[in-house]
C-alpha cells in the first residue's frame, strides 16, 4: 500500500512549481530521489494513500450492497475509486463557505490533511493508528 515512486515522471509533469509530491489513488509520486526525499513528506502522503484505500473499500462495499439489494449496475463500482477526492472537495467547500476560512486555511482544516500532518513525525503512524482515524477531525 505504501508504494512510493521516486523521481517520478508523473510528479515532474503534473505538479505546479513549489510542489514535490502527490498521492494519486494508493500511490505516492515524488520529484525527489529516495536520498533527498523528506521522511515527513513521505509519511504525510502515505497517510493519504491509506485514507484513499479506506474510503474506496468502504464505498465499494456500500455500492456492492446496492447492487445486491437494489440492482445497481456494476459500473457504479467505478465511483468508489474517486470517493476520497469527492469527499475532500466537498469538505473543503463546506469549510470555505460555512466556516468562512480562506482557501488555504480550509485546505489545512480538511480532516484528511489534519490526520496526515499528525503523522508526519511518526514513521510508525500507519502501523499504530486505527483505520478511519481522520473521522475524529471532522
Amino acid at each position: 500500500m505504501k508504494k512510493v515512486f521516486y523521481e517520478s515522471w508523473i510528479a515532474k509533469h503534473l505538479l505546479f512549481p513549489g510542489y514535490s509530491t502527490i498521492t494519486l489513488f494508493a500511490w505516492v509520486f515524488t520529484k525527489w530521489t529516495e536520498a533527498l526525499a523528506r521522511q515527513s513528506t513521505i509519511n504525510h502522503e502515505c497517510v493519504h494513500a491509506r485514507q484513499w484505500t479506506e474510503l474506496t473499500i468502504a464505498s465499494g462495499l456500500i455500492i456492492w450492497a446496492g447492487m445486491l439489494i437494489f440492482g445497481f449496475s456494476a459500473w457504479w463500482l467505478l465511483l468508489s475509486s474517486v470517493v476520497f477526492y469527492l469527499w475532500y472537495v466537498v469538505e473543503w467547500c463546506i469549510r470555505v463557505i460555512v466556516g468562512c476560512f480562506s482557501s488555504h486555511d480550509a485546505y489545512r482544516m480538511v480532516s484528511f490533511e489534519r490526520e496526515a500532518r499528525l503523522a508526519e513525525t511518526d514513521s510508525n503512524y500507519l502501523e499504530n493508528s486505527r483505520y478511519f482515524a481522520w473521522i475524529k477531525f471532522l
